[in-house]
């Protein structure tokens, strides 16, 4: 039979069948209370306290507080997704502060989607995620240019290799007469991510489906991708420092006819078959004619390649005439390697009350034109600090500032058209035309 008993205390009555006395066995509670906060200081709200063994258990409050009345000798176990489980016994107190890691080995579990985060056994959206291992040891500019080939249907548009170039995302294809560009957040803000370090990344999730809309609205119609930084790190400081060098090779550069007046011919075939007339000019710079043709094939035969000045038999009086052996453009303008370097520092660490992580990034490339002067190089720097600070149990401020310079020197791309120098070299830069006249003048 049971006895009645004060809230701090119960009693049980039992009885040996083989004796006639009777003993008594008491067992005394207590209350307890307590917080459970992450490694950042922040209070976790819904996770599991409970008696070890026992249904008996709470979750957590909105300030991650709780109260529970238990056994002398009991021994706690404390649980939430993504950390941690931890058991501790509450003899001799009564006032707990619960610290919970995160379990490292169930992270890439752990999805951000949108509002919040799943587990990835429980999504039921088409979301995909990617961690900070894809961008190791890839020597690319920016995160932009990272991202490419390793998230399925995600298409990253670039109009060209330049270091710093912005990329437009398109999630599964065009889904408009306007291609439909992805909603791209860093951090829950609107940004470009080509100005990012790519270090300071610590997720990049892609929503595909219309989940994306039911959370962004119209702002979502063609997917979202979340871009998550890193936070602090728990205990004393941790330094980071990485270093990376890399030498860039050109791929598929234009195998072109190199020979001058292989090519000139070719011209005049071409020209001449299409509109039944001879050229006067092969463009705005160099004049053409029958005569010069025959002369160039002439010193094509005997080797006596030159640039001349016309005495009026032969183009225009006091203007250059040009009889190269060849001028392949494209191996005189690009350097056979580009030297690329990028320098990555961090500092992370945190408290009971202050967690911080700084950053700084310092990229260089040395340019693809083979010219001191005229080489499009390329420098960025970044910094990133965020903070935290725990004022009181219900109040903590952050703060997340990051800062992005980059420099481009854009060397002489005018043109008829495009605005690039491929558009130059196409019109004006043809075999049978040196780069320099005889006076060292660009031809």
């Amino acid at each position: 039979m049971i006895l009645g008993a004060q809230a701090t205390s119960a009693a049980s009555l039992t009885t040996n069948p083989g004796s006639t006395a009777n003993s008594v066995v008491q067992q005394s509670t207590k209350q307890i209370s307590g917080v459970v906060l992450d490694a950042a200081g922040i209070p976790i709200i819904g996770a599991n306290v409970i008696v070890k063994g026992t249904t008996n258990g709470v979750i957590t409050g909105i300030d991650g507080d709780f109260q529970l009345n238990v056994p002398e000798n009991a021994i706690l176990e404390i649980s939430y997704i993504g950390y941690i489980k931890q058991e501790i016994p509450v003899t001799g107190k009564n006032i707990f502060k619960i610290i919970l890691n995160e379990d490292t080995q169930n992270l890439d579990e752990v999805v951000v989607v949108g509002y919040g985060s799943q587990k990835k056994v429980n999504l039921t959206g088409a979301v995909e995620q990617v961690t900070s291992d894809v961008f190791d040891g890839r020597p690319t500019a920016n995160a932009t240019q990272m991202l490419e080939g390793v998230v399925p249907n995600l298409n990253i548009s670039l109009a060209d290799g330049k270091p710093g170039r912005t990329a437009d995302f398109n999630v599964r294809g065009t889904g408009s007469i306007n291609g439909g560009s992805a909603l791209v957040l860093i951090d829950g803000v609107e940004g470009d991510p080509s100005m990012l370090n790519p270090n300071d990344i610590e997720s990049v999730s892609v929503l595909k489906d219309a989940a994306a809309s039911a959370i962004y609205g119209a702002r979502a119609p063609f997917g979202v991708v979340l871009i998550t930084t890193k936070n602090a790190t728990e205990g004393k400081p941790k330094v980071t420092w990485s270093s990376s060098y890399s030498l860039q090779t050109p791929q598929n550069v234009p195998d072109v006819v190199s020979d001058g007046y292989i090519w000139a011919q070719h011209f005049y075939d071409a020209y001449y078959n299409y509109n039944h007339s001879n050229p006067s000019g092969i463009n705005k710079t160099q004049q053409f004619s029958v005569a010069w043709l025959e002369e160039y094939r002439r010193r094509h035969e005997t080797g006596d390649f030159g640039t001349v000045i016309s005495d009026g038999s032969i183009g225009t009086a006091g203007r250059y005439v040009y009889y190269p052996e060849g001028t392949d453009y494209y191996d005189i303008m690009y350097k056979d390697h580009v030297f690329a370097q990028n320098q990555n520092l961090s500092i992370s660490g945190s408290d009971d009350k202050f967690d911080y992580y700084l950053s700084g990034r310092f990229y260089s490339y040395d340019g693809l034109f083979d010219s001191d002067e005229q080489t499009d190089k390329f420098k960025t720097y970044n910094m990133r600090f965020k903070a935290g600070y725990q004022l009181t149990p219900w109040l903590k401020v952050n703060n997340n500032f990051e800062f992005s310079h980059n420099k481009y020197y854009n060397p002489i791309t005018y043109s008829e058209g495009s605005g690039v120098i491929w558009r130059n070299i196409a019109d004006e830069g043809h075999p049978s035309s040196p780069m320099f006249n005889p006076d060292g003048s660009l031809t």
